[in-house]
């Protein structure tokens, strides 16, 4: 018996050390096509798509994923890592920004925003076209539970 539920222990710890060792993605992104599939193959299933729509959605998908994937990120090359260590300062400290480049930024980012509202309308412009009233329907309703949840998502991390 105590053979056993060290076997058990040990295989669960190796287990444990190996799910450790798998490469994570980083800030690496699939390409857009990739995406684009991936989107389509999920609302397919979840929307009970026909051949002839799930080709539509697909080009449409991949217009969207392209448009996304084309838009500059604007951070700077040392926002969100402690391994930029330029100045010798601490672990996990970067330099301030200046007003010029926050304001720089902030332009960067409501030009962005715009442009993906642009985009995202379109997209929704044309799922009308592709989707019957009923699927469409679902697919509003999904979209506003998944935007409540990440409201609510949000609000809690903030209160952490």
């Amino acid at each position: 018996m105590k053979k056993i539920i060290l076997l058990l222990v040990t295989a669960f710890l190796m287990g444990g050390m190996a799910m450790a060792q798998q490469v994570r993605r980083g800030d690496k992104m699939p390409d857009p096509k990739t995406r684009a599939e991936r989107m389509t193959e999920r609302m397919v299933k979840e929307y009970s798509l026909n051949d002839t729509q799930k080709k539509q959605l697909q080009e449409a998908n991949l217009a969207l994923m392209e448009k996304m994937g084309n838009m500059s990120m604007s951070r700077r090359p040392d926002m969100g890592r402690g391994d930029n260590n330029r100045s010798g300062k601490k672990e996990g400290r970067r330099p301030q920004m200046t007003d010029e480049e926050r304001a720089k930024m902030k332009t960067e980012m409501e030009k962005n925003r715009k442009e993906m509202e642009t985009a995202r309308t379109a997209y929704d412009t044309q799922l009308q076209k592709i989707m019957t009233k009923d699927q469409y329907a679902a697919y509003i309703k999904n979209m506003k539970d998944r935007q409540a949840k990440m409201e609510s998502g949000r609000k809690n991390s903030r209160r952490k």
